[in-house]
Formats: structure tokens, sequence, C-alpha cells
């Protein structure tokens, strides 16, 4: 069987393209996913957030390379392995970005003007929204008022300030990418969704006819990568396209010399401060054995309770550098002491801030670690490669620090756990960093749009340079990753790419 459009990868990006393709009756679209369709309570359910992100079934769970700069740590890089991707196991919050941020691409048809619309589109689809208020967080947010900051009705990277972050919950339980768009093309009788089948590699070498997958081939007329800044690479160089000795050195046919493939991968990286609470405001309570099982079945039964919230509702964006310009900081505001991870010190009422770098300089690569398609790839962000981002987190951690001094905070403020007590010097700030920072799990850029030498994607067309039949459409095509949490702009590159894609099999 062969189809007009094969997409590949149904994430955040890949759902709004073949729902976006397949407005077009008179077009085709196969839409294919690895993973399951992911019809589970603990995706659905916002509190069980930690569960979903934890179980195989639907994350990659990928890991980094040991990094250099980070006392040889591999980070854990989790991926979305179900229809909706990473949206279906990620923490809900929906954050647009700055417009600077799409300017700053310097790609024609993807600056902010042209993405405005789109996103207006996006977020009608979406429906993000704001979460009930609490004490603890009203509390943050009253803080940095306190510390000088702006306070907003809610905060999704437009603008600096505090408040509350709108969330993909609606009705209380998650809305993902494919609920969303997958829904809203119910029943086409032109796009047909596939999962449970796993991409190999694609055929016809430098003119792409179809994929293969771990239970066959499949043909069509043109295919699109939507498979993430991971997967994306991966399956390109697994077929031939990238850089040229890297793929001979590992066996492979070369049909395409892109260099730009699996380079300028980069992420936002986050520290955090952890403080034990003087009240029982925090969702401990209700996350403890035995009462998580009633927790549960409160909101199964009657959708009602803390099953609701997923536990970082509130957060902030802030410029730390000196100078004008968009916000260089995020905040998150966690209503517990562990969000996708426990230890004995997490146990008891507390909440953490966790600051991130939003603009960070180092840049890594992604490697394929053998021709086998099954094996995972080398995954190398090179974090903290630059003096910036090491004196962004360690004065970051002091922003965090004076905070939690200001007095909102400090009338439920706490023993504090993390950095501790006895972290004063830049010394001790930067071996806090070295060891505890991790990755907020937004990795983008390893198949960059743009017009110069080292882009792999035509921002025009949303094709494959020097390849017919191809194209890439998700955020391993952002030069420079957005300033905040990546699954709204995901979305609205989706979008916005079948659009362009559309356009292009028309002309």
């Amino acid at each position: 069987m062969s189809h007009d459009v094969i997409v590949v990868g149904a994430g955040s990006a890949g759902c709004a393209l073949a729902e976006g393709l397949s407005r077009d009756p008179t077009c085709d679209v196969l839409l294919i996913e690895a993973g399951p369709p992911g019809r589970h309570p603990f995706i659905g359910m916002p509190a069980a957030v930690a569960r979903a992100i934890a179980a195989p079934r639907w994350n990659w769970h990928f890991e980094t390379v040991p990094q250099a700069h980070m006392d040889g740590r591999r980070l854990y890089v989790p991926r979305g392995r179900a229809l909706g991707g990473s949206s279906a196991i990620n923490a809900m919050v929906w954050v647009v970005g700055h417009r600077s941020d799409y300017d700053a691409w310097g790609c024609a048809g993807w600056d902010w003007a042209a993405v405005e619309p789109v996103l207006a589109e996006v977020e009608e689809i979406m429906a993000p929204a704001l979460p009930p208020s609490g004490p603890a967080y009203d509390a943050f947010v009253a803080a940095g008022g306190e510390a000088g900051y702006p306070v907003r009705h809610a905060v999704d990277g437009r603008e600096d300030g505090f408040g509350p972050f709108r969330l993909n919950v609606v009705g209380g339980r998650r809305r993902s990418a494919a609920d969303a768009y997958l829904g809203r093309a119910a029943g086409r009788p032109n796009l047909t969704i596939r999962t449970g089948a796993q991409v190999l590699g694609l055929t016809g070498g430098a003119k792409v006819d179809g994929v293969r997958l771990t239970d066959g081939t499949v043909h069509g007329g043109h295919v699109v990568l939507a498979t993430g800044a991971i997967g994306t690479p991966q399956v390109l160089m697994l077929s031939g396209l990238g850089a040229a000795d890297h793929l001979s050195a590992h066996g492979i046919a070369v049909h395409a010399d892109l260099p730009g493939v699996g380079a300028n991968l980069h992420d936002h990286l986050e520290v955090k401060v952890k403080h034990r609470m003087t009240e029982p405001l925090s969702l401990w309570d209700d996350a403890k054995f035995p009462n998580y099982l009633l927790t549960g079945a409160r909101y199964f039964l009657t959708g009602t309770g803390a099953g609701r919230l997923q536990g970082l509702e509130a957060g902030a964006f802030l410029r730390l550098s000196p100078g004008d310009g968009p916000p260089d900081t995020q905040l998150h505001f966690i209503n517990a002491l562990a969000f996708d991870g426990a230890t004995a010190e997490d146990r008891g009422h507390g909440f953490a801030i966790d600051m991130t770098q939003l603009q960070p300089e180092s840049r890594g690569t992604l490697r394929l670690a053998s021709a086998d398609p099954l094996a995972k790839p080398l995954i190398d962000p090179n974090y903290l490669a630059t003096e910036t981002d090491r004196r962004m987190l360690r004065e970051g951690l002091k922003m965090l620090r004076d905070l939690c001094r200001q007095p909102s905070l400090t009338a439920i403020t706490g023993e504090e756990l993390r950095p501790g007590p006895g972290v004063v010097t830049d010394d001790d700030l930067d071996a806090v960093v070295r060891a505890t920072a991790d990755s907020i799990y937004h990795p983008v850029g390893t198949a960059r749009m743009g017009t110069d030498d080292g882009a792999v994607v035509d921002p025009e067309t949303m094709a494959v340079r020097g390849v017919e039949g191809l194209s890439v459409a998700d955020a391993s095509v952002m030069p420079r990753i957005t300033s905040g949490n990546t699954n709204a702009p995901a979305i609205v590159i989706g979008a916005l790419a079948a659009r362009k894609i559309a356009a292009a099999l028309a002309s």
C-alpha cells in the first residue's frame, strides 16, 4: 500500500502535522508511532505524571554519555513513546516562549509575525487553562512581587513576571497533542494511524520513497520525519543522510553528506533549591502511602481532589543578566520535595523551586553508537561547556535563596535541604551545580533549518537539503531553543509545517 504522505512520529509535532495535512480530503496520510495508543489512567491523571514518565512502555528512557563538565554524570533523557509523544507524559506546562525567540531563528516564514496567527489556532485547539490556586503557590508568587518582579495573571514566556502557568489540563484530565489533534481528525477516511511500529530507516536513498519498520516496509509519495531531536537525526543517519565521515565509520552508505545532522544539540538545564515546609501545604499528604490510593480512587470515581494537580502550577520568567532583552531565566515552583524521583530527604512536607537558564551557549552532538537501528544513540549535550552557562546556574541558586527569604515564603519555609546551609562560596555552588543540575527535558536543534551550509532543512518547504521526497518538522529543526518549555513550540512547528509542506506538494 502506498500513501501520499507518511508522517513518522505521533508526538507533539507529528499529531499537529497529520491533522493539518489530512484537512485536504484528497491527501492520503499515514501516521506511524512506535509506541502504543497510550490510553491509560496514569497518562490521563495529572497527579500521576511521575508514574507516566517512569513507565518504559511510554518512554524511550534515553540517557546522555558521561558529561565532561558535570563530574562525568550520565543524565536522564526521557522521550515520549505513545500517541502524543512527550505530550503524553510531560508535566503539561504550556509555555509559548518570547517573540524574539522566533525572530532570532532568522528563517523566512518563521518569525513572530508568521508564527503568531498559527499559535492562536494551536491554543484554541489545545485549550490550555489556568489551574486552581493554593496557599503554597500564592506564597511563591507573592514572594516574587516582594522581590521586585511583576506579578501576572498567568505566565507563558511572552513577558517576565511571576504567576500561574497555563496547563494542558481540561476538565481535570491531561490534554495531549493526540487528544487534541487526533481527536479533531477522528473519522477522517484519509488519515490512517498505525501504532507499535518502530522506524528502522528510510528507503530510496537520496530520493526517499518509503519507510522501513520493525514489521515491514510502507511506501509513500512523501515522508515527513517528526521523531524529535533524538529520533530524527538517528533515522536520518541510519538512512545514509548525515556527516559522511561519521556514516562511513559505521559502514553506512552515504546518500547525502549533511554535516548538520546531529549537530547543534542543546537543552535546558536546571538546578533546584529544596526546603522543608513549616506548614502542611504540600502534596505530601495526598502522595504518601497509603493515602495516594485514596487520592486515586477519589479522582477516578468522582474526578475531584488532588489527582487533578500535577504539582508545579506556578512559575516565573525573569532576567538575571544585565541589559534589556527577553527573559533569560525560568522558575518552576514544585509543591513537593520530589517530582520525578524520591530519596529519603524527599519525604515529608516541603517544596522545591527549580531555576532554568533559558538560552544556554553550550552545544553538543547526537551520534550513532552503531549501524544497528535498535541501538540507542550517543547523546552528548555537552552541558556547562561555557563559563556563561556555569555562571548563570550559580547566580540562579543565589537568586532562589534570596527569593526564599522574602516574607511570603519565609512564613512557610523550613530547613534548606539543597544546596544546604554549608554551601556558601561560589566554588561550593559550582560543585552543587555539577553534582545536581539536571535536564528539564527540552532537547532541540539536531536537524536545524536555515539557508547556510550547516543547515539541514529548508525553512520554506521543510525539505531536507539534497534529498527528494523527505521533510522534517519537529523540535530538531529549531536553530535555537525557545525561552521556556518546548511542547507548545513543537506543536506550532507541526501546525505551521503542515501548511508549508502541503503548499510545496501542491506546487
